[in-house]
């Protein structure tokens, strides 16, 4: 009998395997450096929101060099540095209380135009995006409508408002729609891209200097409307995943494409800046994806969830500027787990394959050379 219960425990302890200590370790230090790198993405995201009113006044770090000379003339610069810093603070602060006040700007415009004029751009996205687009939505949605259904209760009774409103209300959210939302929609939409791109390059000169821009135009434009063309397909791929029939999984695979996208968004003024093309931009993250999921995450998260596409739309362009000066600060945590999230891999094939089939299709095709018989 004890024979067989030494076999047996033996033998138990032979099918049951024992976790190494070493691969605990490392599990642990993936899990370890997944959250940093997400918890230091979500941090420098919403490090913008404290830069906004400080950054045109901040100088970026210069090198001192240790002659006398030359130190003499630095401190006689950081004088009039600090004096001409003075100056733009009282100068902005005056510009930020004519521009909410509604006086007329046209002096101070002129200024911001021989400065840097991030903060400017910043403040006329808000009023474009907040004011004018967002004002217009919540007040069509819970002032007008309201208001209307209200008056024909009072005039009609309870059933037969009922049923005249459910025939006018589609009515009136559609001409709304079509003639007020959409024009100023899409209108917002070219405007914001513009301001975004001066906001994107005035804060890249402020602190890392004059872009380095890809040499060739060809290229540049062809990376230009190549990359829209992939974040449009990687959009598609994750509305796909989104319809999944699992509920969990669903919400957490978009939403996890949308990280990546946002993030993508902020940080591409500023590759596009330091001359990085597209694919070297998707790659660098994929390989760092940790930290660009938690860069991303706010915004993903506030446009995510909004029914209406318009209301959607006016809160990232109320909050994007904000990103673009938080991607052009941030430095980016490496991923050290050595795992890259390759999600990009086929949206890239999917446009290489249909670059490649246009290319080859719009091909002109080499002419044969016309010989004349030879007389004999």
């Amino acid at each position: 009998m004890t024979k067989t219960r030494i076999g047996i425990s033996s033998v138990t302890e032979q099918a049951i395997p024992l976790i190494a200590p070493s691969s605990f370790f490392r599990v642990m230090e993936v899990v370890k450096s997944i959250v940093y790198g997400f918890l230091r993405g979500l941090r420098d995201s919403v490090a913008g929101f404290g830069l906004i009113f400080t950054y045109d006044t901040q100088e970026p770090p210069r090198y001192v060099s240790t002659s006398s000379q030359e130190t003499s003339l630095a401190q006689r610069r950081a004088a009039q540095q600090a004096e001409k810093k003075q100056k733009h603070a009282e100068q902005k602060e005056l510009v930020l209380w004519r521009i909410l006040a509604g006086s007329n700007v046209h002096d101070s415009h002129r200024y911001w135009e021989n400065e840097n004029n991030v903060l400017y751009r910043i403040m006329q996205c808000s009023i474009l995006n907040g004011l004018v687009f967002g004002l217009s939505l919540l007040f069509f949605e819970y002032v007008l409508l309201p208001g209307l259904s209200a008056i024909m209760g009072h005039f009609l009774g309870s059933g037969e408002e009922s049923t005249i409103w459910n025939h006018v209300h589609p009515v009136l959210s559609t001409l709304f729609n079509l003639f007020w939302l959409l024009p100023i929609f899409i209108l917002s939409r070219i405007i914001n891209t513009i301001w975004f791109q001066d906001i994107a390059d005035s804060a890249y000169r402020q602190r890392q200097g004059q872009p380095q821009l890809i040499s060739s135009l060809s290229k540049m434009v062809a990376d230009i409307f190549i990359s829209i063309f992939i974040q449009f397909l990687f959009l598609m791929q994750a509305s796909l995943l989104r319809m999944l029939p699992i509920a969990i999984l669903n919400t957490f695979l978009s939403g996890l494409h949308l990280c990546l996208l946002q993030a993508l968004y902020a940080f591409e003024y500023r590759w596009f800046n330091m001359g990085w093309e597209l694919y070297k931009r998707l790659s660098y993250i994929e390989a760092n994806w940790p930290y660009f999921v938690g860069f991303g995450f706010p915004l993903a998260a506030i446009t995510m969830y909004p029914s209406s596409i318009y209301l959607s739309g006016c809160l990232f362009s109320l909050l994007f500027p904000i990103f673009i000066i938080s991607a052009n600060e941030a430095e980016p945590v490496p991923n050290t787990t050595g795992y890259p999230m390759q999600l990009f891999s086929l949206v890239v094939g999917v446009s290489n394959q249909l670059i490649h089939t246009l290319v080859s299709r719009h091909k002109i095709p080499a002419t044969p050379c016309k010989t004349r018989p030879v007389r004999r």
